[in-house]
């Protein structure tokens, strides 16, 4: 009964321990692959929460469409994520008003459409948290001891299960051959 329980403990925080090690390496993957932003504010809520990593994909400006949320990039260097609320013609270039759905009324500024970095495909909600803390030197090292101590915990349960399993391997060849004897005799 005990060598069962210890080894359906280890297998579940093996499945846990590879499923976190996967998820981090395709975390990873995906930042480097893709164009991604952690949501900081809360002024896309509740569409998009605080924290959620973003990805987005690259939008002509004439592709841009009311209800879009999208990504700018201001003069300054800020990003901001945002819905579109209306698109409108300028001195022949586009610009769009955004708002946060959060927000109760549009942004000030209308955003040109060369400001734009992207439209929101997709985005993981508080997965950004995670990729924020990848990105320091301490989140990572805490992350990969994680790893660590979870290797080791298994490993210290796959050494019980074997000490359990000998013993009562021996305890059964003793039975074993103390039932022999008795026959013998």
């Amino acid at each position: 009964m005990l060598i069962a329980t210890v080894r359906t403990v280890r297998r579940a925080l093996t499945g846990l321990w590879l499923l976190v090690l996967f998820g981090l390496i395709g975390l990873a993957a995906l930042t480097h692959v893709a164009t991604t932003f952690v949501i900081r504010g809360g002024s896309m809520e509740p569409a998009i929460p605080l924290g959620s990593l973003i990805v987005e994909s690259p939008v002509a400006p004439e592709a841009v469409e009311v209800g879009d949320v999208i990504t700018i990039r201001a003069d300054n260097g800020v990003v901001v994520t945002h819905r579109v609320t209306r698109a409108v013609e300028l001195k022949g270039e586009r610009y769009f008003e955004t708002k946060g759905d959060a927000n109760q009324q549009p942004d000030p500024v209308l955003v040109p459409a060369r400001a734009v970095v992207g439209r929101v495909t997709t985005h993981l909600a508080s997965v950004g948290y995670l990729a924020v803390m990848l990105g320091t030197a301490s989140g990572l090292i805490s992350l990969l001891a994680f790893l660590a101590a979870g290797m080791l915990v298994t490993w210290f349960l796959e050494e019980l299960e074997d000490d359990l399993t000998e013993v009562g391997n021996r305890r059964g060849a003793a039975a074993l051959e103390g039932s022999h004897r008795g026959a013998i005799a």
